[in-house]
């Protein structure tokens, strides 16, 4: 009787067949999770453009005219669309802005980020530099300015406190 030692070739086949299998499973989830980062990545960066021009629009001082306008920059290594969409609300003087942000090479029907603000005529009508910010003495409060009166304190009680009142009984 002769003893067997090793495997078959069937046996190695089967073996190698099913961690090829494992190894290609592993390595699509090493490369989806790879895409994902990158999507993420970018999606992050267009919002952050897109935050920055409505910033930007806020603080330019002007109310934007009702229209569509778009440009280009660089940001983070990469070249940047946005395209802004200034829309009239129903409030009177407050319009809609939306600022749709993709890569440069990509279509312009698939935005990576839509940021949506608003700006309003009494954003604009910030107070100018000179200003000033300073509190009123206590000598007499400036002409419309509300008045306030210190807090007084409640009287302490002169019996045992209840229960529910807030107090402590010993």
């Amino acid at each position: 009787m002769r003893i067997r030692r090793g495997f078959t070739l069937i046996e190695v086949l089967v073996a190698l067949a099913i961690a090829a299998i494992g190894l290609a499973a592993v390595l699509s989830v090493v490369t989806n999770s790879a895409r994902n980062a990158s999507y993420l990545r970018d999606k992050t960066l267009a919002s952050w453009i897109g935050q920055n021009h409505l910033t930007e629009v806020r603080v330019s001082g002007t109310m934007p005219s009702v229209d569509k306008t778009n440009g280009e920059l660089d940001f983070a290594g990469q070249k940047w669309k946005w395209e802004q969409t200034v829309t009239q609300t129903d409030v009177p003087g407050m319009r809609r802005i939306d600022v749709a942000v993709r890569l440069s090479d990509q279509p312009a029907e698939s935005p990576i980020a839509n940021v949506t603000g608003f700006v309003g005529r009494t954003q604009l009508a910030a107070p100018t530099s000179g200003s000033s910010w300073e509190l009123p003495t206590a000598a007499a409060p400036a002409a419309g300015t509300p008045t306030t009166t210190a807090p007084t304190t409640a009287p302490a009680p002169s019996g045992p406190l209840q229960p529910g009142t807030g107090g402590s009984t010993k």
